[in-house]
């Protein structure tokens, strides 16, 4: 994305996919934060950087739902640059702004910022672009002020290079991206296909080969067939940042560190200090074998609270996406209930309160609960004992537990939507014109989400608040018969839909998180 001739900028030449990046959104961020003992800016009034910025699709749903922040986006191609301004300008949005330039041109005349992020691009720029994208952390982050920054990692992508090899070989004097990702294909099928299967390259190239055939098109020739682009350790990463003034803060993941350690792995984690944070993480992508990287860097000068010693949820708001599941019953512990959370992780939760809180951060979902609301709710439900205090250190230590395993969210704000049907339900502005022409669409979670069909995608279009269940049926309706009136329609369009039709998609809408408030 910087120091290419405009004219033969790979990224005006094929658009990269732009969308919300749900672990890059700065309240998340300043959760994290928060909880390392710093004091983020809240995002209401937030200024807020993106190197690498594409066509704003991160950065235009974060102005929407915070219009008194600011908010720039910075990119090299001109037609990416030129798509996000007019979707603002559609939108009606002053409070975010797009500039064509090069990440080597950008000078602290922008100004200070709470948060910068550097998404997809440090990995895959070359070595002047990665310093000087340090050097602008260190010139425009706030005192307080955190940064972004994803990347390949090492050493799982040493694993991916296998491929990336054979490749970048077969494709080395093919100029034109539509036939450069047909021969990497066919190239990648071919020399896994030929490989022993029993040997460690062979497994290693053939597993590769697989995971390639459902990258799109257009994300393989920007991320696998850029002949520059290299994976990084983090301690390259940290050393790098050093001389800017910065220091390592956390990951996105955070605090689910281990994820994807189990056993012996686990132990070797839990025997390092928590004061030792850079090998704490260093040790996990050697254990794992982690692929991608996104680290969050604050100021040298900022002291920080490492660990969850001392946690309290009293300053935050809780989510989950969790639903009981009434019809498992676990005869080995009486009184046990099985939770289904999100991607299939089951937990059998016994303290009564604690299946109090599940139950009721359920039913919330997608929005969250303070949480002082939240135990008010989980005591009352579950009755409680005498010792009210002890009731709670309980609940504590269960939604801790929960939480280090990454299953619970917090917040420092609570979310910006609508968890209730209203009489005349809004969808939100962006998910409804985006509706029209995509079957994906921003939810306001601040994540990509897929509508199911055009009837989904017609529906979503016509929550604008204007309209009754009744009114939507109608117009429902009068949709599908014009489009069957017409030869649109196909075998797979119904005919008429039903009231209980609409009930269930406003359900599915409100699920989905694209209900405003």
């Amino acid at each position: 994305m910087a120091m290419k001739d405009l004219a033969t900028n790979p990224y005006d030449a094929v658009a990269y996919p732009g969308h919300a990046f749900s672990q890059t959104h700065p309240a998340h961020l300043a959760t994290i934060a928060h909880i390392h003992g710093m004091n983020p800016a809240p995002t209401a009034t937030m200024r807020v950087l993106e190197l690498g910025c594409g066509s704003g699709g991160n950065l235009i749903p974060m102005a929407l739902q915070c219009p008194g922040a600011k908010l720039v986006g910075i990119d090299l191609s001109g037609r990416a640059i030129a798509r996000a301004t007019a979707e603002a300008a559609e939108l009606g949005l002053s409070n975010v702004s797009f500039e064509q330039r090069d990440i080597m041109a950008v000078t602290t005349e922008l100004g200070q910022f709470d948060y910068i992020l550097v998404h997809g691009v440090y990995s895959w720029v070359p070595q002047p672009v990665r310093e000087r994208i340090m050097a602008l952390f260190g010139e425009l982050l706030a005192p307080q002020g955190i940064a972004y920054v994803s990347y390949n990692a090492l050493p799982g992508c040493r694993l991916r290079d296998i491929a990336r090899d054979v490749m970048l070989f077969e494709t080395r004097e093919i100029d034109d991206p539509v036939e450069k990702v047909r021969v990497a294909r066919a190239a990648i099928k071919r020399f896994a296909e030929a490989t022993d299967a029993e040997t460690f390259h062979g497994a290693a190239l053939r597993e590769r080969a697989k995971q390639i055939e459902d990258i799109p098109d257009n994300v393989l020739y920007h991320d696998d067939l850029n002949p520059g682009a290299r994976a990084f350790a983090l301690h390259e990463v940290l050393a790098a940042a050093e001389p800017h003034g910065l220091q390592f803060l956390a990951e996105t993941s955070f605090p689910n560190n281990f994820g994807g350690a189990r056993g012996p792995a686990q132990q070797v984690l839990n025997a390092i200090p928590i004061s030792e944070p850079l090998r704490q993480e260093q040790a996990l992508d050697l254990l794992i074998g982690r692929c991608f990287r996104q680290t969050l860097l604050c100021r040298a000068d900022v002291a920080l609270h490492r660990g969850l010693a001392g946690f309290s949820f009293a300053p935050y708001h809780l989510a989950a996406n969790v639903q009981e599941e009434v019809d498992k019953v676990d005869e080995k512990r009486p009184g046990a209930v099985s939770f289904l959370f999100a991607d299939g992780i089951r937990l059998a939760v016994d303290l009564p309160a604690a299946k109090a809180a599940l139950r009721a951060l359920g039913r919330t979902w997608p929005g969250n609960i303070r949480y002082d609301e939240l135990v008010a709710l989980a005591l009352q439900e579950a009755g409680g004992g005498s010792d009210r205090e002890r009731e709670i250190e309980r609940l504590n230590e269960a939604l801790t537990a929960i939480y280090r395993a990454g299953l619970i969210e917090v917040g420092l704000e609570p979310h910006r939507l609508a968890t209730r049907i209203s009489e005349r339900p809004v969808a939100s502005r962006l998910a409804r014109r985006q509706a029209l022409a995509s079957h994906e669409v921003t939810d306001l979670r601040h994540r990509a989400v897929a509508l199911d069909g055009v009837v989904v995608r017609k529906f979503v279009s016509l929550l604008d608040g204007t309209r009754t269940q009744a009114m939507l049926l109608d117009e429902l309706n009068a949709f599908l018969s014009e489009a069957h009136a017409s030869g649109r329609g196909g075998p797979a369009l119904p005919k008429q839909a039903t009231a209980a039709e609409v009930d269930m998609h406003l359900k599915d809408v409100a699920r989905l998180a694209l209900l405003a408030g």
